[in-house]
């Protein structure tokens, strides 16, 4: 039996959050981060923009240094603010032996509200080092009481790796969804 469009977004308006449907927030990738002063990354900036390996661009931290970037993204309307579940996952290959950890500093600016202090996500572990498969790291934000609509401001760190550089080759950012506008005044 075919999907009816408007019977289906009539029954939508029923949806009960605090169930979480997971999703990707699109459009937020390697080219999303920035440096410390805002600018776009390039080969000159630290982190910079690198050919990781012969057919692949991304992003570079190189030995020594801890700046990763930072990133800014609103809530999308449909977060699931009963769940409050939202990672940041970056693959991500240490180019040798070194171990760092990603870490950052999470702001939030909501309406009628002046902006958070530093929220403080989990990291997860370290990331993979001394072989040619990359895999994700995670900052995990969730339980930070964060609300659709909210503008997120990000700051990225590595811990120490004095002597290879950090290679990130994507970003994604998991969200638990409602699937429809989690207010329902905001539906309309």
């Amino acid at each position: 039996m075919p999907l009816n469009g408007a019977t289906f977004l009539k029954e939508a308006d029923t949806i009960i959050p605090g169930q979480g449907i997971k999703k990707m927030i699109r459009g937020i990738g390697i080219g999303s981060l920035r440096d410390s002063d805002g600018s776009i990354l390039t080969t000159s900036t630290e982190p910079k923009r690198a050919s990781l390996e012969t057919n692949f661009e991304g992003i570079q931290s190189t030995n020594g240094q801890t700046d990763l970037g930072s990133l800014q993204f609103e809530i999308p309307r449909d977060y699931d603010q009963a769940v409050d579940k939202l990672k940041v996952r970056f693959l991500a290959q240490s180019a040798g032996t070194d171990v760092p950890t990603i870490d950052a500093a999470m702001y939030r600016k909501r309406a009628g509200a002046a902006l958070s202090s530093d929220l403080n996500p989990t990291i997860s572990g370290a990331i993979n080092s001394l072989t040619a498969l990359a895999d994700y790291v995670e900052v995990n934000c969730d339980s930070l009481s964060l609300q659709p609509g909210d503008a997120i401001s990000m700051d990225f760190t590595l811990s120490a790796h004095a002597t290879h550089a950090a290679n990130i080759y994507a970003i994604e950012i998991e969200y638990h969804s409602t699937f429809v506008y989690y207010d329902k005044t905001d539906r309309s």
